[in-house]
């Protein structure tokens, strides 16, 4: 049975009329932003701080409570040649503060020093010593303590 080209066409047309359109391709919706938590945030902030304890911060840890004090001569005073003549005894360490405000010993260096008396002293008290802890963005975290002193360094003259 062979029917009319135009029958034909007709017919098809009415099938596709009744076909629904295929859907759209299936595309994911956008991921709204989520906000961090404050404690999110600064675990983020804290683990760069881990990677770099130079980072720069927006408060620095500082000293709260020198006990003992540094670089104080002990019984009989200074060893031999801690105070120089020239007046240049310079001793510069740095430590990493931790989030609690402890120095962390095991990142312990000494800088610069012109007597080795000065270093180790500085190495004996700072594990005494209280500390507030690096701030950024908000957040405690470890940062990096630089202490320069030049005990029994000698006045200019007036």
């Amino acid at each position: 049975m062979q029917l009319p080209l135009s029958v034909a066409c007709v017919v098809v047309l009415a099938l596709s009329a009744c076909t629904p359109p295929p859907p759209p391709p299936l595309l994911a919706p956008e991921p709204a932003p989520v906000p961090l938590a404050s404690d999110d945030l600064c675990y983020l902030v804290q683990a760069e701080a881990a990677r770099s304890p130079g980072l720069e911060v927006d408060r620095a840890p500082d000293v709260v409570k020198y006990e003992p004090r540094p670089l104080m001569p002990p019984k009989g005073g200074y060893p031999r040649g801690v105070i120089r003549r020239d007046g240049k005894t310079r001793v510069k360490v740095s430590v990493v503060v931790d989030t609690t405000g402890k120095a962390d010993m095991t990142t312990f260096t000494v800088v610069e020093t012109t007597h080795k008396w000065l270093g180790d002293n500085l190495k004996s008290l700072i594990p005494r010593w209280t500390f507030t802890p690096a701030v950024k963005n908000g957040c405690r975290v470890a940062g990096l303590w630089v202490f320069t002193a030049a005990p029994g360094q000698r006045r200019p003259a007036k």
